[in-house]
C-alpha cells in the first residue's frame, strides 16, 4: 500500500492495487509555488456577526453521493444564490473551499471596492487558509483573492442562522443538479479510502480462504470479519482468541509434552476448558459459565478479567493442574 501511495502522491501515477484501478493523474493538483511568509498578508477570521451592506455566507454538501458548493449574498441589490455542482469524488472540504473562492470572485467582479463580511461553517478551510504552507491549490488560489476588502467570519452551522441556513439548502440543491459546473480532482483522503478499503477487502478474502483445513478455524470462528481496529495484545487473551496457549491440548498438539488434565474428564483440555469448565479451578469462577463464548469473555471487562486470572493461575500452577500420560 505504501509503494500504491508513493506512486500516486509523488509520481501521479495510475496504480492496480488488488483489482482496483486508481487515477492518480486525476488527483487534486498541489500549490506548484513557494512564497516567502514575508511576502504574504496574514489571514484572520473571527467569530463575530457584523451588521453590514454586503454579506455571503458560503456551504458546501454532501448528500446521496453527490456534493454541492454555494453562497448565498445579501447586498444593496437584493438578495441571490449562486450553486456549483462538483465531481462525485470531491469531499466535503473542497465544496467549501470551492464555495468561498466562488465568493470572492463574484465579490472582486461585482463589488471590488465596497468591504465584505464572509461567513463559513468550515472552520478547516478557514485555517487552511491562515497557513503559510499552503498545498492544495484551490486553497492557495483561495487565499489569493483575499484583501483588505473581505473580512472572514466562522459560523456555527445550524443553529438557525438565516445565511447559513440559507447557504446549506442551496449547497443542497447544488448538489441535486444534473449537470458538472466545477470539475476538481481526487482528494487524497478519498485515495486513502480506497487503498485502504481494498487493502481490507484483500485481507479479508485471505481470511476466509480454505475454511476447511485452516489452522485459524478456531480465530476465524470467533472473529469471522477482519478489523483495522481490532488488536489484541494481552498474552491471556490471545491464548483464548488462538487456542494456542499452556494447556494438554495445545502441548500435544505441538509434541512439546504428552500430559492431561488431572480432572479426568474425558474432554479436550484446551484453553477453553479452563476458563469454563474444568473442576478443578470452579472456585476461582464468579462470572464465567460453562456456555460462556471466547467473543463474550473478549469483548465483556468482567469475564476477560476473570479468564486472566484464571490462565495466570495455571501458569503458575501447572504442576498441580497437569498430569504426565
Amino acid at each position: 500500500m505504501e509503494v500504491a501511495w508513493y506512486k500516486i502522491r509523488k509520481k501521479r501515477e495510475d496504480v492496480s492495487l488488488f483489482g482496483i484501478h486508481i487515477q492518480g493523474s486525476a488527483m487534486e493538483t498541489s500549490s506548484n509555488y513557494w512564497r516567502h511568509p514575508g511576502n504574504l498578508t496574514p489571514v484572520h477570521w473571527d467569530t463575530n456577526s457584523v451588521v453590514s451592506r454586503i454579506s455571503i455566507f458560503t456551504d458546501g454538501s454532501k448528500i446521496n453521493g453527490q456534493v454541492g458548493a454555494a453562497f448565498s449574498v445579501s447586498s444593496p441589490f437584493g438578495t441571490e444564490e449562486h450553486q456549483y455542482r462538483l465531481d462525485d469524488h470531491c469531499s466535503v472540504f473542497q465544496a467549501e473551499a470551492v464555495a468561498i473562492q466562488q465568493a470572492l470572485t463574484w465579490k472582486k467582479q461585482n463589488f471590488p471596492q465596497d468591504h465584505c463580511h464572509l461567513y463559513s461553517d468550515s472552520m478547516s478551510v478557514l485555517m487552511s487558509l491562515q497557513n503559510h504552507q499552503i498545498i492544495k491549490s484551490i486553497i492557495q488560489e483561495t487565499r489569493d483573492l483575499l484583501d483588505s476588502t473581505v473580512s472572514l467570519h466562522w459560523v456555527k452551522a445550524h443553529i438557525g442562522v438565516a445565511g447559513n441556513e440559507a447557504a446549506d439548502r442551496a449547497a443542497k440543491a447544488a448538489a441535486g443538479k444534473e449537470a458538472i459546473d466545477i470539475h476538481l480532482g481526487l482528494p487524497e483522503r478519498s485515495i486513502t479510502q480506497i487503498l485502504k478499503s481494498s487493502l481490507l477487502k484483500q485481507w479479508q478474502q485471505n481470511w476466509e480462504r480454505d475454511e476447511v483445513d485452516d489452522k485459524a478455524s478456531h480465530s476465524k470462528n470467533i472473529f469471522p470479519d477482519v478489523a483495522r481496529t481490532r488488536c489484541i495484545s494481552n498474552p491471556y487473551d490471545i491464548q483464548i482468541a488462538t487456542n494456542h496457549g499452556l494447556c494438554p491440548f495445545y502441548l500435544r498438539r505441538f509434541n512439546l509434552r504428552n500430559c492431561s488434565c488431572r480432572c479426568g474428564e474425558n474432554v479436550e483440555d484446551d484453553v477453553m476448558h479452563y476458563v469454563t469448565k474444568c473442576p478443578l479451578l470452579a472456585y476461582l469462577r464468579k462470572y464465567l459459565k460453562g456456555n460462556s463464548t471466547p467473543l463474550q469473555i473478549l469483548s465483556t471487562p468482567a469475564l476477560r478479567e476473570e479468564m486472566r486470572k484464571i490462565l495466570r493461575f495455571v501458569y503458575n500452577n501447572e504442576s498441580n493442574i497437569f498430569q504426565t500420560d
